[in-house]
């Protein structure tokens, strides 16, 4: 009979902590050429994502050369669109310098993938990974802009009608107060009903 090996209710974390990080000081991080990787690398919460052993781990390796072949910067006001094959270039160069084998170009697309949802998870920003172009980029303002208009007009109705809800549930006195926090702890949104004005 096989041994009964111990469990858990919660899977082990994807991703470490969120970090307490003002948008000035993360403004700081993003004009260097290796901003987001060196401050993930930098913090030891998230040393166990950022290394193995003494080396990068590979999500970060990939996020580090995306970095060098421009991530963070800018052409005019807009972000630049990094090649993956590019990317790869520079890891399978390092790796091959120690005698490792070469990754495929989808390796590296879905490190940098990982690497997304950690400087997601760390700082709050976004990183796309376009499979389709076979690109990487830092989501700029206006793209940021575009998104939040386009995800607002696809769940406008729906929108309406949580506020004619949230209004009735005002005006009868009903309690909604745990749904809400129930959403915001979901979505990290806060939502509540417009004030209104009553009229004299």
């Amino acid at each position: 009979m096989p041994i009964a090996f111990p469990r858990r209710e919660r899977p082990a974390a994807k991703v470490g902590p969120r970090l307490e990080i003002s948008p000035l000081e993360l403004k700081e991080y993003l004009v260097n050429e290796h901003g987001l990787s060196r401050l993930l690398m930098s913090t030891e919460s998230w040393e166990p994502f950022a290394w193995k052993g003494n080396d990068l781990s590979a999500p970060l390796r990939a996020l580090y050369a995306a970095e060098a072949r421009g991530l963070l910067t800018r052409r005019g006001e807009r972000a630049v669109d990094v090649a993956i094959a590019d990317v790869a270039a520079e890891v399978n160069a390092y790796l091959t310098s120690f005698g490792k084998a070469p990754i495929t170009e989808n390796s590296i697309l879905n490190n940098l993938r990982t690497a997304s949802q950690y400087v997601a998870a760390a700082v709050g920003v976004a990183i796309i990974p376009d499979r389709r172009q076979m690109t990487v980029r830092f989501v700029d303002q206006y793209e940021t802009d575009e998104n939040i208009e386009r995800y607002f007009n696809q769940m406008q109705a729906k929108l309406t009608k949580l506020g004619n809800q949230l209004h009735h549930a005002q005006a009868c006195g009903f309690d909604v107060s745990h749904l809400l926090s129930d959403v915001q702890r979901k979505t990290n949104l806060v939502i509540a009903p417009a004030q209104t004005e009553v009229a004299a």
